[in-house]
């Protein structure tokens, strides 16, 4: 799948319970666009959420 920044608004009902996984216990957010996500490879911009 590709960068959740990147998503079509029509592509989230198809890829909807991959997000849900992805999106689960984030762990970066996007400097760009502020989506979040356990995996730095689904954000275009990421940064490590700090604790």
């Amino acid at each position: 799948m590709k960068e959740l920044c990147k998503l079509k608004k029509n592509e989230l009902d198809i890829h909807f319970k991959k997000i849900i996984k992805i999106v689960s216990k984030p762990k970066f957010i996007c400097e760009k666009c502020a989506r979040v996500a356990k995996d730095k490879k689904y954000l275009c911009e990421p940064k490590l959420l700090k604790k």
